[in-house]
């Protein structure tokens, strides 16, 4: 095969692959519930999470260099969103050898998102997180609203602008939510 025509079919492939890794049926695809144990040991329901609003979920781990820069973004998020309910959890799926070092690392940047553990891999393999940070927006109804792999500032800002019409509006007097 010639040159020309083997690099235009691998920008193509890759072209499809980026597309697909980054974006799902928005609103189409139902989210498998799940329940994991947070770092407290509590179990945590994804359907309860969703019962307050929106939900984030994040799965990366300690050794993944983009899933720690990622972090501060979706704080920011948080942050911002909390009040009109969003939540944020952070699924690490570190092995039971790296688990331990889950806990010091969140506490000493001070997150305060929801941290659920999956040592196993099981809630990963069933959001198809086979490359990490996996990062999946999933809306009040149960539905995956967006899903992006890998981390680029532009994929936060994609979620927040996703995030902005599922969320109740904020009165703007008193920052309440309106119902």
């Amino acid at each position: 095969m010639r040159p020309v025509v083997m690099a235009t079919l691998l920008v193509g492939l890759l072209s499809a692959f980026v597309a697909s890794s980054c974006t799902c049926l928005a609103g189409e695809t139902k989210a498998p519930d799940f329940t994991l144990a947070n770092l407290e040991g509590r179990n945590v329901k994804l359907s309860e999470l969703l019962a307050k609003g929106p939900v984030i979920v994040d799965f990366w781990a300690t050794w993944c260099k983009p899933c720690i820069k990622g972090f501060p973004a979706l704080q920011a998020l948080l942050n911002k969103y909390k009040g009109r309910g969003l939540t944020v959890v952070a699924i690490s799926v570190d092995s039971p050898k790296t688990r331990a070092r889950v806990g010091p690392f969140i506490r000493s940047k001070k997150y305060t998102f929801e941290i659920l553990l999956d040592t196993q891999g099981r809630v990963a393999k069933k959001y198809n997180a086979v490359t990490i940070p996996r990062t999946v927006l999933i809306n009040p109804e149960g539905k995956i609203a967006f899903a992006t792999v890998g981390y680029r500032p532009s994929n936060h800002e994609q979620i927040e602008k996703t995030l902005i019409p599922l969320l109740p509006e904020a009165d703007t007097e008193g920052g309440d939510v309106v119902e």
